[in-house]
């Protein structure tokens, strides 16, 4: 069995928000077809989507062709929506999640589903995640690795940490609106392939030096890309851990120790880069991921595992097991 962490939902329908404070921001899905359609953004075509995000037949059609058992789908990080009014994205986060569950309810053997909330506002956020569980029969939640600059791991988003590991939901860390846009050579797209490693990198080094680990040991949190460049960052933390007495008083245990604690999609493109991922953190907190639908995705996403010719059970361990711990299931 092979469980996909990482793959991503839009509704084919999305609600109409322009109405409300910055309203020209708010999504809107314009279908094309009956099988494609563009989410608008200030007009312009933010993203092109197929059937894949929203048709759950079609997603168990290409599941079977590329030998995965179970997804867990979570929100097209854009529709997190941070940058709105908390109570608007409280609205619109319900709209996504009762979408998402439809989703998920139509085969809940294939898929497993991860929802959002207004984490702008980390009380009402957390306030929210138990309704995400009671009432949507949602797992765990997508969050941004940043709420309008403000890095996931500042001690403002404590509240959200605290009601995450009471309610004991997996939070899927997912780079969002990635500093440096103005460094690339090239087109806007570059960001997918460029920024977001680094933004990724930030997350996890803020929940690290932010103390967010250690506060809240009991937390199952996971980095999209393979966790980015924090692992071009954690041997040089944990250098900075030894040497200097700030950061000693900073963090109680090493960076290492706690860069193990999180969990980790295989979602690198490369079997060398995943070799070094293995060696530094090992094999028990690592998760397969795609990146379905998009054009980004890694097809098959197991094959790459399998070129590492680890052993049978360790191989088991991140194709289901790991997934299922980090799920809480």
């Amino acid at each position: 069995m092979i469980i996909d962490m990482h793959t991503h939902f839009t509704p084919e329908k999305l609600p109409e928000m322009r109405n409300l404070a910055g309203s020209n921001l708010w999504p809107i899905m314009e279908m094309t077809s009956e099988q494609t359609g563009n989410v608008l953004i200030s007009g312009k075509v933010f993203r092109k989507l197929t059937n894949q995000s929203w048709d759950a037949n079609r997603r168990i059609e290409d599941m079977d062709k590329e030998g995965i058992d179970i997804q867990v789908i979570s929100p097209m990080p854009e529709l997190l929506s941070y940058w709105f009014e908390p109570e608007d994205t409280l609205e619109f986060s319900r709209y996504i999640n009762d979408k998402l569950s439809e989703l998920v309810q139509v085969n809940p053997k294939r898929f497993y589903g991860l929802g959002m909330v207004p984490l702008q506002d980390p009380q009402l956020a957390a306030r929210e995640l138990k309704r995400l569980k009671k009432d949507f029969n949602l797992i765990g939640v997508e969050v941004g690795s940043n709420v309008n600059g403000r890095p996931i791991g500042d001690p403002y988003f404590h509240p959200f940490f605290e009601a995450a590991e009471e309610e004991g939901m997996a939070i899927f860390v997912h780079p969002l609106h990635p500093l440096g846009k103005e460094r690339l050579i090239g087109p806007m797209q570059l960001q997918a392939y460029i920024n977001f490693p680094f933004e990724t990198g930030w997350a996890g080094a803020s929940l690290i030096t932010g103390g967010v680990l250690e506060k809240y040991p009991n937390l199952r949190i996971a980095l999209s890309h393979g966790g980015g460049s924090l692992f071009s960052i954690l041997p040089r933390l944990e250098h900075g851990w030894k040497t200097n007495e700030s950061l000693k008083a900073l963090m109680k245990k090493s960076p290492m120790e706690y860069g193990k604690k999180l969990y980790f999609d295989t979602l690198v493109y490369d079997e060398l880069t995943l070799r070094h991922l293995i060696n530094l953190i090992g094999t028990s907190n690592l998760l397969i991921g795609s990146d379905y639908p998009y054009l980004i995705r890694e097809k098959s996403p197991g094959n790459r595992v399998k070129m590492l010719n680890l052993t049978e059970e360790v191989e088991k361990s991140i194709f289901k097991a790991n997934s299922l711990k980090f799920l809480g299931i």
